[in-house]
């Protein structure tokens, strides 16, 4: 974790998502190795710890990601931070010079469509290990992965301009969530 938080201090490119990847890892995907046995596994638990502690990684690489997405565009003008694989952007026909002018054509949201569905595909492997957790703390831990959902759903519905807005989710909408979220983990 103090690794990843490190390399804020020395890279602020990513060439490919190999190496996002292994930022996202060090400093969020730690964060569920650390606390996934403080909140605990349940003792019926239908996986293995091990798969257990996947899908905890997999949370926190998504999370990471979604912060990612949602602060493109702050990242980059204010702290002169790219974290997008510049080997994706480039595939889709993009440069970092699109993202300081606030480019958003349909190269971006080609782009943003691609980032959002690997996001997902993380949120994804998590949920799989939710219903394994402690029963007690499956609706704090799946509540946050579903608030963080919805950030990905507001980037949408901003027609995919994260360079010039920030995509959040309303307070009311995450008050909503958390009784959807308990439900959830109550059948999990």
């Amino acid at each position: 974790m103090i690794e990843g938080m490190r390399m804020d201090l020395y890279k602020a490119r990513y060439e490919n998502f190999e190496e996002l990847l292994e930022y996202c890892y060090r400093v969020a995907g730690t964060v569920g190795l650390m606390t996934t046995p403080i909140m605990g596994i349940a003792q019926d638990a239908q996986q293995s710890d091990s798969e257990v502690l996947n899908a905890a990684v997999s949370l926190g690489i998504a999370l990471q990601l979604t912060n990612i997405l949602r602060d493109v565009g702050e990242d980059a003008t204010q702290r002169n931070r790219i974290y997008l694989p510049l080997d994706e952007l480039e595939s889709f026909g993009l440069r970092e010079t699109d993202i300081f002018a606030g480019t958003v054509d349909d190269r971006w949201r080609e782009f943003m469509k691609f980032q959002i569905k690997r996001a997902r595909k993380y949120f994804e492997i998590a949920k799989q290990g939710i219903g394994s957790l402690d029963p007690k703390v499956r609706w704090a831990v799946w509540g946050a992965g579903m608030v963080y959902g919805e950030i990905l759903d507001a980037i949408e519905a901003n027609d995919y301009d994260n360079l010039t807005q920030r995509a959040y989710v309303p307070r009311w909408r995450k008050f909503a969530l958390l009784p959807v979220a308990l439900v959830q983990t109550l059948i999990m």
